[in-house]
């Protein structure tokens, strides 16, 4: 072992959660629920970047719905 290094023979909390976790992710049904979410988070991202969805240009409740609408609508 390098200078400095530590080893330890147990494993932490974290590991003991993240090895399963990973180990679900190689399997076909996770993929495919994931990639469910991935289009949705790749709709809201081209959404905010493209058409500005956090910054309203409007005051109100109903006109923030209306753009929101509007916005919504062009990128469908």
């Amino acid at each position: 072992m390098a200078k400095g290094a530590t080893s330890s023979c147990c494993l932490s909390p974290q590991q003991k959660i993240q090895s399963p976790v990973r180990k679900d992710q190689k399997t076909g049904s996770w993929q495919r629920r994931y990639a469910i979410r991935a289009g949705c988070e790749a709709a809201v991202s081209e959404t905010v970047h493209a058409h500005g969805l956090r910054h309203c240009r409007y005051r109100g409740l109903a006109k923030t719905h209306v753009q929101h609408v509007l916005e919504d609508g062009s990128g469908n």
